[in-house]
């Protein structure tokens, strides 16, 4: 208007580009209608050529700038799924590589549960570990990292921003003292989640595939109790599967930011939780391979390679003084003559019944143990000689009334222990082996004062 009527058409054919290119498509074309318009107005023979013309130079920017946008928009989600995958393999590094130093439970669970939850991690705000039990057929809560509340996860947050921690750091020094709310792993450890078939738990563990809950139902009761104890309105459980073994699992949720759990969220943790299943289900082996071989394995008692150890541990001395530690050492009276009678198949029998007699006899705490034979030891942390005194008689009061099978055979028709005691609170007991041989000494003075006896190496003032 400004230029004259005569720059009238290829002005407008600026305005048009610019419009398109400015306001995509629908920009392109709406500004071509309106150029032909003003065109029709402003000249006195109107040039039917400029409609096609307009209308293709505007669709022509339109498409050019959006195919440039889309261009862009790709390019910038790409760039964020590669930072994305490029952190989630860093932290399967991590954990990877921390792995494999350990096969203890305890710190296993950590490294998961830390790597799930950590701003440096996967970044899910809480997370939580249900183990199975094939006793019970259900899931046991075991350990949770994250907060209780919202208030609770702010703080949590702002300690990792000062303290400008790395993922390594929290799994090595901070886990234990910082990140775990005990109100919510009291919650935790208090459950005890049936495998019915029917909960979500029990879905996401036969179908083995992750399950989100966006929003609680009402007629499964382990959904009601997850949102009732720790307030969360959407969660997912996603399973830990071990060549088809159901280890446990892992429930992670977003109880801060509110942020929605998807389907990727679920995939990018999947990796995870297939290479801690297969840890925690080595650990598990490991551990009952340890516990086998502490165990004797006739009667399941501990063996004496067990002893050496909890004796270690429990024996006062300047550096740790747990007490007075008692010790019970008997053996069978006539057990050769009853082997020669009746077999030793019968007298296996006969070692297993007395292992359950005198496990039967003990309080929480105390510890029993086979030395081999048919010699027993009863260690006893806390327990001054008195007290130890009142349990070896209590045991041999077991043993004599408990039903042995071929025990007719005996002597005086049934089977008998003779036991001695020793204390440390006694002066002359000041190492362990001193310990063990006061005992051993009680004992072969029960053996001849008539045997189905308790001797206590108090009446002895020294030790040959």
């Amino acid at each position: 208007m400004l230029l004259g009527t005569h720059h009238i058409v290829w002005m407008t054919l600026f305005f048009i580009v610019l419009a398109g290119y400015t306001f995509k498509l629908s920009g392109g074309l709406t500004s071509a209608a309106i150029g032909i318009s003003l065109v029709f107005l402003h000249t006195e023979v109107f040039p039917l050529l400029i409609i096609p013309v307009y209308f293709a130079i505007g669709a022509a920017a339109g498409y050019v700038s959006q195919s440039i946008d889309n261009k862009g928009t790709n390019h910038q989600q790409w760039t964020e799924m590669l930072m994305n995958q490029s952190k989630h393999l860093q932290v399967f590094r991590e954990v990877s590589t921390t792995m494999q130093r350990t096969l203890q439970q305890e710190m296993l669970l950590k490294v998961i549960l830390t790597s799930v939850t950590a701003g440096h991690g996967l970044g899910f705000n809480r997370a939580m570990i249900f183990l199975s039990s094939n006793e019970t057929q259900s899931l046991k809560g075991v350990v949770g990292v994250g907060p209780m509340d919202v208030k609770k996860g702010y703080e949590v947050w702002e300690k990792i921003s000062e303290d400008k921690l790395r993922l390594r750091d929290l799994i090595e020094h901070n886990f234990d003292s910082n990140f775990t709310d005990p109100e919510l792993n009291a919650i935790l450890r208090s459950l005890d989640i049936p495998l019915d078939g029917k909960n979500v738990f029990s879905r996401s563990l036969t179908r083995q595939q992750p399950v989100i809950v966006n929003e609680i139902d009402e007629s499964d009761l382990s959904q009601t109790l997850i949102n009732r104890l720790f307030e969360t309105e959407e969660f997912a459980v996603v399973p830990l599967i071990n060549q088809g073994k159901n280890i446990g699992i892992l429930l992670i949720d977003n109880i801060v930011n509110k942020r929605g759990i998807t389907l990727m969220d679920t995939e990018n943790i999947l990796p995870l939780a297939n290479q801690a299943a297969i840890a925690l289900d080595h650990a598990s082996l490991y551990q009952q391979i340890e516990e086998m071989a502490l165990r004797d394995g006739l009667t399941g008692l501990f063996n004496q390679r067990a002893f050496q150890t909890i004796l270690d541990d429990y024996f006062p001395s300047e550096v740790k003084d747990p007490g007075p530690l008692s010790l019970i050492i008997f053996d069978i009276d006539f057990f050769k003559v009853f082997n020669d009678k009746n077999g030793h198949l019968l007298g296996n029998e006969v070692l297993m019944k007395l292992a359950k007699v005198i496990e039967g006899s003990l309080a929480p705490g105390d510890f029993s143990f086979r030395f081999g034979g048919e010699e027993f030891v009863v260690l006893l942390p806390g327990t001054s000689l008195p007290k130890a005194e009142a349990m070896a008689e209590v045991i041999r009061q077991n043993v004599e009334a408990a039903s042995f099978p071929g025990e007719e055979t005996q002597p005086h028709g049934t089977l008998t222990v003779s036991i001695g005691t020793a204390c440390t609170d006694h002066p002359a007991i000041t190492s362990k082996n001193e310990l063990i041989e006061a005992a051993d000494q009680a004992l072969y003075q029960a053996k001849r004062s008539g045997k189905n006896t308790v001797v206590t190496f108090k009446e002895f003032v020294c030790i040959d």
